[in-house]
């Protein structure tokens, strides 16, 4: 492993570029911040973000280095790159994958490589993908790269949030509802098409399905066997052939495997959350909520709710987006702008009670937290607002409101 990653990072260190090798361009103009075990290195531009990323890989670090049983000794660079252009040139992805696929992050060449989340009008869990990105890392040592590429996936899915949440949080209402609907349909992708890269897959919407599928199938192994992660992981780098290792920790070929956890999908009548946000990372997008993360069967309600208000009517707009609710209870937008003109009318319970069902449902929405994080302020109830902000800047760091945030609560 040693010798791979030494071989990946001399091949990284140049780029054919005009027909000609040139060194690469990135690292003269990175500055560079060390923790114990990980090297971050980012532009001027996106260097306060290190404090976040280090705190959050060293958490990570212990974290899930507990629950897969590996702790690397040397350590791991990580960098953030500042454009789609130079991301590309970094990872050897092309632009053209990385905006199909949306892909932000990706472990290669033994370090750690993020799209810095201000490429993106919403911005997105930056923080959970840089330890998602460190689980294909753990992943690939403890498996002496011999993991399959659904399985990886699988489990860097599955413990993303480990480093935050004890129990994994690794399917949002949104994609729950999209795998529920997916079975329902009979339109699962099976385990040897995400085979050798989910980027490969038709679009997003299949890379996404396959994301909950394997993760729930790691779930799946978990309820099988006590620690399996750790054990699959190692046999799979003991025996000769995946079949065997499947068969030897869970008596199950890999095909058995498969069909029992459809099985297993079958029965557990997971809930749904309808209009609740799936993980979309459109690097084009435009920014515009209603076009791009609203579904088509409230976006007419809300937009005439918006005209209501620019007439001032703010009843008749308040009761075009409990409309909206009601065809789709979970839809961010809907819930965001319903809680904010509660407030607006003294309303306040019902405005909170808008805004929690809204984080709950909808994890990676951040406008509901900022929103959530204000009445906080308020109210001043300094931890929860803290807790709130946080949680906003693991989403969209360079919303200028959460910094205030910040250095408010930090006088408090």
């Amino acid at each position: 492993m040693k010798n791979f990653f030494k071989f990946s990072f001399f091949i990284h260190a140049v780029f054919l570029v005009n027909g000609c090798f040139a060194e690469e361009p990135f690292s003269l103009t990175f500055e560079t911040k060390e923790s114990e075990h990980f090297v971050f290195k980012a532009r001027k531009e996106e260097f306060f973000l290190a404090q976040y990323a280090l705190e959050t890989l060293e958490s990570a670090y212990q974290e899930i280095g507990q629950t897969l049983e590996v702790f690397p000794k040397e350590k791991i660079p990580v960098e953030i790159y500042a454009t789609p252009e130079t991301f590309s040139l970094g990872t050897t992805l092309a632009k053209e994958i990385i905006e199909k696929s949306g892909t932000v992050g990706v472990c290669k060449f033994g370090k750690l490589m993020i799209l810095s989340p201000e490429q993106l009008p919403y911005g997105y869990r930056w923080l959970d993908t840089l330890s998602h990105e460190y689980l294909h890392f753990l992943i690939e040592l403890k498996s002496r790269s011999s993991c399959p590429l659904w399985l990886h996936e699988g489990i860097a899915k599955y413990l993303e949030t480990r480093w935050r949440f004890k129990n994994p949080s690794y399917l949002t209402p949104g994609n729950r509802t999209e795998l529920v609907q997916a079975l329902k349909d009979e339109k699962l992708i099976s385990f040897s098409k995400m085979e050798p890269s989910l980027v490969y897959l038709k679009d997003q919407n299949e890379i996404r399905l396959a994301f909950s599928q394997t993760s729930h199938a790691v779930y799946f192994m978990e309820h099988l066997k006590r620690k399996a992660i750790p054990k699959i992981l190692e046999e799979l780098g003991r025996t000769k052939t995946k079949d065997e290792a499947f068969k030897s920790i869970f008596k199950l070929s890999l095909k058995e495997f498969e069909e029992a956890w459809k099985e297993f999908l079958k029965k557990e009548d997971l809930a749904v959350a309808p209009g609740a946000l799936r993980d979309q990372l459109n690097i084009k997008a435009s920014g515009d909520e209603l076009e791009e993360i609203t579904g088509a069967d409230s976006r007419g309600l809300i937009r005439l709710g918006d005209r209501m208000l620019l007439n001032k009517s703010q009843d008749a707009a308040l009761i075009l987006y409990e409309k909206a609710l009601k065809l789709e209870p979970s839809n961010p937008v809907a819930l965001t702008r319903a809680a904010r003109l509660c407030l607006e009318q003294g309303k306040k319970n019902m405005g909170l009670e808008y805004l929690g069902k809204c984080v709950k449902e909808n994890p990676n929405y951040c406008p509901a937290y900022l929103a959530l994080a204000e009445e906080m302020i308020l109210a001043k109830n300094w931890p929860e607002a803290l807790k709130l902000a946080k949680e906003a800047n693991g989403i969209n760091p360079f919303n200028p409101r959460i910094q205030e945030m910040f250095i408010f609560l930090a006088t408090k």
